[in-house]
């Protein structure tokens, strides 16, 4: 199975996070380039449009936050949502 560019991006921002915590600015930084990345994937932009809305903390997030909201985009890029008709 190839990956898209999209996949290969996600496991790029999920293999930087390190530690407990990480910089509020570098998350929202990676959610502004992902959601560049995605681009039509409107499926996928409005779930990071709530990420980027819903970013906890002042200076620092939890780092299992960020990795579940990672996970959480990884999943919708392998699994497209498809409209229904």
């Amino acid at each position: 199975m190839v990956m898209s560019s999209l996949e290969i991006t996600i496991r790029a921002m999920r293999e930087e996070v390190e530690g407990d915590v990480c910089s509020r600015s570098r998350v929202i930084d990676s959610l502004l380039d992902l959601r560049l990345e995605a681009g039509g994937r409107y499926d996928l932009v409005e779930l990071i449009d709530i990420a980027l809305v819903g970013v906890p903390g002042k200076n620092m997030v939890q780092a299992e936050w960020w990795r579940e909201q990672l996970d959480i985009f990884e999943l919708l890029a392998i699994n497209p949502v498809e409209p229904v008709s």
